[in-house]
């Protein structure tokens, strides 16, 4: 795997930890998921193709990292809390903008390059991207419901 992803995902790990969130929600392209709380986490390691999380309890889950639609934390506890995951499709238009369709208020667009740095920002459902290169790029979106990152292609 990059390490330049690698990286990204550990500073969105701990973006994710310093801001209060404590529960980690992993949407699954096959549209199942799984809710992790973040102090159950002991580990987190990545191979060439999965993401592996070793709980306290000492099992190792493992999570192909094509399989992985979105990665969503959230503040609070409680169980009732996954029962409305944070709804998100994103996309990029024609006019090279960045579009965010969710029924959630967006608090913050973050679009950070594989290297972990931002390079781009916005509060609206629109963010324009024109100026970035092509490349691989994480958005990450916060919402009053929580953050969901979700990796986008900029092709042009």
């Amino acid at each position: 795997m990059n390490k330049k992803l690698l990286t990204l995902l550990a500073i969105l790990f701990s973006f994710a930890i310093v801001n209060g969130q404590s529960s980690m929600y992993i949407n699954l392209a096959d549209h199942s998921s799984v809710s992790v709380a973040l102090s159950n986490i002991q580990k987190i390691t990545f191979d060439s193709n999965s993401m592996l999380l070793k709980t306290t309890g000492g099992t190792v889950n493992s999570y192909l990292l094509d399989n992985i639609a979105s990665i969503t934390f959230f503040s609070g506890t409680g169980i009732e809390q996954f029962a409305d995951p944070v709804d998100i499709h994103i996309f990029v238009n024609g006019s090279g903008e960045i579009v965010v369709e969710t029924p959630h208020q967006i608090n913050q667009l973050t679009v950070f390059d594989l290297t972990g740095r931002a390079v781009a920002a916005g509060i609206h459902s629109k963010l324009n991207v024109n100026f970035l290169s092509t490349g691989i790029y994480i958005l990450q979106v916060a919402t009053n419901k929580g953050l969901v990152s979700k990796k986008f292609i900029k092709n042009r």
